[in-house]
């Protein structure tokens, strides 16, 4: 699954934050599920590694669309 970083660098998946650095502000990011382990990558590059806490399922889609004023 892919998550575009925030400003703040907390990605949430399954109810876990995770944490990558700021500088990736914007950067679309690819998170490998395993059954113990979250990986984030970007690229081939590994930015870090989380133990899976939960057992919650993995939503494809993370927000809506910003409402229009």
């Amino acid at each position: 699954m892919q998550r575009r970083v925030p400003k703040s660098g907390q990605i949430m998946v399954a109810g876990q934050r995770l944490r990558v650095s700021p500088t990736y502000a914007g950067t679309i990011v690819t998170i490998i599920v395993d059954d113990h382990h979250l990986r984030v990558l970007d690229g081939a590059r590994e930015l870090s590694l989380h133990a899976r806490t939960t057992t919650k399922t993995i939503r494809n889609f993370n927000a809506h669309r910003p409402h229009r004023r």
